[in-house]
């Protein structure tokens, strides 16, 4: 559902034409990534075969642009001829789809569509990448889970988004797509360890060396976010399910994950809304906690999820479902008035809530009327004196001059190339699972 508006199309190729123009080389690119290390406290590295964090989101950047008029393919094939031949110097260790090799694969196969000739290197990556999970398939051991063995951004969710959409996978890709499957299917099945609610429960020896974690879960929590908790899991076994990789127990997974997500809502004014997580007493209760704020941004909060169960109900079919998560969507805009994410980026930003509101528009007459004043907000956070006009905000008065895609300027064009362009980016699989 593009935008027609004129003037903020035009703002918006200005805006794309100069990322891509300060994104051509990798010289350019990686003085960029040294530039925001400096300006960070979290800043994760430069990586060029990562899909966030390196060329291969950059290809996608200059492929988008290149489809809408407004760059060169040569350019989007010189980064993901970087990407691959990087991982020779530095072997992809992880298979994940943010920044292992299923993203840099869903890149390439991206590239692929324009450029044949690298089918050949696609499908020796897919096996690489079938090689790689089968080689070391998740464990299975309760209390003993970590987001990153099942999650979107790093473990067995994101895999199985990418490997799903492969057409035609070779035998060794559908094993690994069935390996994937039944181990997200395994988690949602009954815990059996005492104290255990779920199998997902993630206890304190596991949390994220980052954050608050002991001191808000003291004694474990269950991840509500798209990016690292459930929803992004039912998402990934949704698109198995579309993609037609069926495996036994798999839509009663499906369903099971639904009804705890959705079982796990506050209510305000505005409809549902999900907090981070839901934590659990010292014998493994789940403890109710009233939801105080929501989140206006992809990767946690009420938009994320209302874009799982999205994904979940068109892969299923589930007409209440579906519209259960466009009314939760239309709560997130109603809250979006009065509250405004602090950065422009994707993961936790504007850009994410534009990419959310386009995938819901084709349903919500609130999305649709609100799409044209985001993109505005969007692009009024341009700042035309910094290296690439959008800078990521980790905290108020802190911009950093990030170059990538999930944090950083290359996320931001590709939103308003999707907010200008016909047609329904493949990117958004990485955020959506579909």
């Amino acid at each position: 559902m593009p935008t027609t508006d004129a003037e903020l199309r035009r703002r918006a190729q200005t805006a794309v034409r100069r990322i891509l123009e300060r994104t051509v080389t990798t010289a350019q690119v990686d003085e960029l990534a040294l530039c925001a290390a400096e300006q960070s406290d979290t800043f994760g590295g430069w990586y060029p075969p990562s899909l966030t964090h390196g060329q291969a989101g950059l290809a996608l950047l200059h492929l988008y642009g290149a489809r809408a008029g407004l760059g060169d393919l040569d350019a989007a094939v010189a980064h993901i001829r970087e990407a691959v031949l990087a991982t020779q110097v530095q072997p992809l260790e992880s298979h994940g789809l943010f920044a292992g090799t299923s993203g840099l694969a869903l890149a390439l196969a991206d590239v692929t569509r324009d450029e044949p000739r690298f089918r050949p290197s696609l499908d020796r990556l897919h096996e690489q990448l079938a090689d790689q999970v089968l080689s070391a398939p998740p464990h299975r051991a309760e209390r003993s889970v970590s987001d990153l063995d099942y999650d979107l951004i790093t473990g067995a969710a994101g895999t199985l988004v990418h490997l799903s959409s492969v057409t035609e996978p070779s035998e060794r890709v559908a094993e690994a797509v069935s390996a994937l499957t039944d181990y997200l299917i395994w988690l949602a099945q009954p815990a059996e360890a005492s104290g255990t609610p779920h199998r997902w429960l993630i206890t304190p020896g596991f949390y994220p060396p980052v954050g608050d974690y002991h001191a808000s879960y003291p004694h474990g929590y269950l991840n509500l976010g798209l990016s690292h908790g459930m929803p992004g899991v039912v998402a990934a076994l949704a698109a198995a399910w579309e993609a037609g990789h069926r495996r036994p127990g798999h839509l009663e997974a499906i369903g099971v994950l639904t009804c705890w997500i959705r079982g796990r809502a506050d209510i305000d004014g505005h409809g549902p809304l999900w907090s981070d997580g839901v934590p659990v007493d010292e014998h493994g209760k789940e403890i109710v906690a009233d939801c105080a704020h929501d989140r206006i941004a992809w990767c946690y909060g009420t938009a994320g999820v209302a874009g799982a169960l999205l994904t979940v109900a068109s892969a299923t079919g589930d007409e209440e479902l579906h519209s259960a998560a466009v009314a939760a969507f239309d709560g997130v805009l109603a809250r979006a008035e009065h509250i405004r994410p602090l950065s422009p980026t994707l993961c936790h930003g504007l850009a994410g809530l534009v990419m959310l509101a386009l995938e819901f528009a084709p349903w919500s007459a609130a999305a649709r009327e609100r799409l044209p004043k985001l993109v505005g907000q969007l692009l009024d956070r341009r700042d035309p004196d910094r290296p690439l006009g959008f800078a990521d905000v980790e905290k108020p008065g802190h911009p950093v001059d990030d170059p990538g895609l999930l944090t950083g300027a290359t996320g931001v064009a590709l939103t308003l190339l999707a907010a200008i362009g016909e047609e329904r980016p493949h990117w958004f699989r990485v955020f959506l699972a579909r």
